[in-house]
């Protein structure tokens, strides 16, 4: 809408390598850009609720139209799981059920990777939250924003704790300026 106002972080940076892993990863939100398949190529399943985010990605990832709520996978199907700023556009209210999802197609002690930004209590005259990214990939640099309707907070706390309640164990995390990363593995 045009009347709603935006607050927007300073750019944030962040560098990224290709996931190392034999198997296959599931890429949560993974339209838009296509970060993830960007990296990993044909070995990445990008999902989202929106077929019109799949269809602007540009990379060799395998693209399906579902709900990370309800994911349509066999138990133990990934190597690995990510979400590259996806889990601020799903309500806090699913966010247990998408790590319980999450949990359960993941074979045992492998890893879900979240990459993310710390929301801060909202700001009075703005409705929408942005973060700014320059992202760095082996061949390219992306310069892009994710924006939601500010009506909520996040931090990494948060997720580490629901990682706990949910059964994965934080192996490893990083926090830079605005954005975190969390490695997290599932326990068995």
């Amino acid at each position: 809408m045009k009347d709603e106002k935006y607050y927007g972080t300073n750019l944030q940076e962040v560098k990224l390598s290709p996931i190392k892993t034999n198997g296959f990863i599931l890429d949560l939100g993974g339209g838009g850009e296509g970060i993830i398949g960007k990296l990993n190529g044909r070995q990445v399943v990008a999902i989202d609720m929106r077929e019109e985010e799949l269809q602007e990605i540009k990379n060799d990832a395998l693209k399906i139209v579902m709900d990370a709520r309800n994911l349509k996978f066999l138990p133990e199907s990934f190597d690995i799981c990510t979400s590259f700023f996806s889990l601020m556009y799903i309500p806090e209210s699913d966010h247990v059920k998408v790590f319980k999802e999450v949990y359960q197609v993941l074979k045992s002690n492998r890893k879900f990777l979240i990459w993310d930004v710390e929301i801060p209590e909202k700001q009075k005259g703005y409705d929408i939250f942005v973060v700014q990214l320059k992202i760095f990939l082996p061949n390219e640099e992306i310069e892009t924003g994710y924006g939601v309707k500010w009506d909520k907070q996040q931090n990494s706390e948060y997720f580490k704790k629901l990682a706990k309640e949910t059964g994965f164990k934080l192996i490893n995390e990083w926090h830079k300026d605005k954005i975190f990363y969390l490695e997290m593995v599932k326990n068995v």
